[in-house]
């Protein structure tokens, strides 16, 4: 089992934050020591657009995440709609989200994959959303020694998924989007 030498971070995000995500994603240097895996709430019908938007506005190579592919350093891998993403050892595990999933829970069970699985090298960002994805997961990160982030809830279209984590005490930066594209240059660079 390969375990990656590099950080993950995994941002989670919803309504109103793929303009965040693109302003943090831009901002971050081509060779980054991470990978970055991208959640978007999204009904599973509806066909997701991230990844083009994301090539568009990032110097990294952005791909559509794919069953059992290996994670590599300085890539995007955005998860496809109707899919749950975990990943195991040094790669992505994807399932179909199940027909009784009918609350999307697609970032907490990411963190805590990421959590169980990476430790101190695991970082959370949860941006703009209307539920509390992520806030159980991104509390696992902090409890296994890695890295949370929340986008400023004055800063977020809908501050709903960024106000949860905060409330739980567990996440250690809540910045503007600006502020986590600076902070992220600084903890990739170790």
């Amino acid at each position: 089992m390969r375990k990656a030498n590099f950080y993950i971070v995994g941002i989670g995000l919803s309504i109103g934050g793929i303009d965040p995500l693109c302003k943090i994603l831009s901002s971050l240097p081509v060779q980054a020591n991470a990978a970055f895996l991208i959640v978007q709430h999204l009904d599973p019908a509806h066909r997701s657009l991230l990844a083009e938007r994301l090539r568009k506005s990032s110097s990294l190579k952005v791909v559509v995440a794919t069953h059992q592919q290996v994670i590599e350093n300085y890539v995007i891998y955005v998860l496809a709609e109707g899919q749950i993403m975990t990943i195991e050892g040094g790669s992505i595990i994807l399932r179909k989200r199940r027909h009784n999933e009918t609350v999307n829970k697609a970032v907490d069970i990411l963190f805590k994959s990421m959590a169980f699985n990476l430790g101190s090298r695991a970082v959370s960002v949860i941006l703009s959303g209307l539920d509390g994805d992520g806030s159980l997961g991104a509390e696992q990160i902090n409890l296994k020694g890695g890295i949370t982030i929340a986008q400023l809830p004055a800063t977020a279209q809908y501050p709903s998924m960024p106000k949860s984590a905060i409330s739980t005490g567990q996440t250690h930066f809540i910045l503007s989007p600006v502020k986590i594209a600076e902070l992220l240059t600084e903890i990739i660079k170790a």
